[in-house]
């Protein structure tokens, strides 16, 4: 990416990107910004605390066992 594109776009020290093809053979690249403090405040408060399901501990040693081999 050109160094001034980089600068607009606070990508000039390194960054993320998305890059989405488009149908016309063009390329879209969106830089990936985390959220501000605020933002992930109002987020969090979205968040509804959920009962886990009774076999949770079970499902958990699946999972590792399966990534596990």
């Amino acid at each position: 990416m050109p160094l001034d594109w980089r600068k607009q776009n606070a990508l000039a020290e390194g960054g993320s990107c998305n890059v989405f093809y488009l149908e016309d053979g063009g390329l879209l690249i969106v830089p990936v910004r985390p959220p501000g403090k605020e933002e992930l405040k109002r987020l969090l408060t979205r968040i509804k605390p959920v009962k886990p399901p009774a076999d949770w501990k079970k499902r958990v040693q699946q999972a590792l066992e399966d990534v596990r081999r």
